[in-house]
């Protein structure tokens, strides 16, 4: 079986994706070849194995993309042709309906967040909606990210799809006779990780900072993609910036929680991160969240309105209470959220398509 992967972005949890994937499709005895077009090289790709298109967004770069991925396509002759993301799922399935696609070569989609199910004007999550609905029938297989993904697929008529949650590869967990109490004159570390972009609420979680102003050490890991926000700084706020593996590592095992207030997600891979980690989570009541924390059991949704509440919460939890919450987290993970059980599904949902 050949798989041929495209994706026209690397933002975000989409590169960790790629790469849990490049790395299992690669090492399977089911898989001969799995290749991939990407809008630039990567280190943890052999050039061989890798297609460079550039990012398209103008109408004409768009066409210039079509074509590149047309011959490229013609070239490899994939089994499957897997398509990451709006763009490439876009073009390539209207490629299909086109019949410029071989029709022995399967289309597995993965929107990796619905375009229409993100806050936005209604009259483009309608279009967006609509275009998902028409493209569903030259896919021989959808993948949901989590299950309000596919409940939200489920209700507006999107066919052919199956819910198979994104994974991580699982850390050395941390002992419960590892876990030394929080020295009293050291203030609880609360971790904030992500693009510093209105979807993830990051102003939202300054601002009702500075209201309540509370015990806790908020410490911001990640930097601003789409500049979208203006957001005040302040002394006490720890802004870390984006960190390489090493040090995001050790920013995950020394804080005592994980707070995620964003105002749309497809899935929540920050959530499971911390999950895999050991740490609770509290989290936004939205999107792939609700499905990832289990409200008093590893953590804690709320509604963004409730954020100073959610504050004041942390400030008085116990010690003992979080540490609880974070075991479950790690439960949870190993049941639920690992890359073997994501990557054997995928394997898996290839095989129904092509017989």
């Amino acid at each position: 079986m050949k798989i041929l992967h495209v994706a026209e972005t690397l933002k975000g949890g989409l590169e960790t994706y790629l790469r849990l994937v490049s790395g299992f499709q690669q090492n399977s005895p089911v898989i001969s070849q799995a290749k991939f077009i990407l809008p630039g090289p990567v280190e943890w790709l052999d050039s061989r194995d890798t297609h460079v298109v550039p990012t398209a967004r103008s109408p004409l770069a768009l066409a210039s993309y079509a074509a590149e991925i047309k011959k490229i396509i013609r070239s490899e002759r994939p089994t499957v042709l897997h398509l990451h993301s709006s763009i490439p799922g876009g073009i390539v399935r209207a490629m299909a309906l086109l019949g410029q696609v071989p029709a022995e070569t399967k289309i597995v989609y993965c929107s990796h967040g619905w375009a229409f199910d993100q806050v936005g004007p209604s009259y483009k999550k309608s279009i967006y909606r609509w275009i998902e609905w028409l493209l569903s029938h030259w896919s021989d297989a959808i993948i949901c990210i989590s299950g309000h993904e596919f409940r939200v697929a489920e209700k507006f008529g999107i066919k052919r799809c199956k819910c198979i949650p994104n994974g991580i590869q699982p850390t050395a967990p941390i002992a419960e006779n590892t876990v030394a109490p929080r020295a009293p004159a050291r203030p609880r570390r609360v971790l904030f990780v992500g693009r510093l972009d209105r979807q993830k609420g990051i102003d939202a979680l300054l601002d009702a900072y500075a209201r309540v102003q509370p015990g806790f050490k908020l410490v911001i890991v990640g930097g601003a993609v789409r500049n979208d926000l203006s957001l005040a700084r302040s002394s006490e706020i720890e802004f870390a910036g984006w960190l390489e593996k090493d040090e995001l590592e050790e920013a995950y095992r020394s804080c005592d929680a994980v707070i995620v207030p964003s105002r749309w997600e497809g899935f929540g891979l920050v959530a499971v991160e911390a999950m895999a980690r050991s740490k609770p989570v509290f989290a936004s009541a939205v999107g792939g969240l609700v499905d990832i924390v289990e409200d008093g059991r590893n953590g804690r949704l709320f509604s963004l309105d409730a954020l100073d509440d959610v504050l004041r919460e942390i400030d008085r939890i116990s010690d003992e209470e979080l540490q609880r919450m974070g075991r479950a987290g790690r439960q949870i993970f190993e049941e639920k959220y690992t890359a073997d059980r994501m990557n054997a599904a995928i394997l898996d949902l290839y095989k129904e398509s092509v017989q």
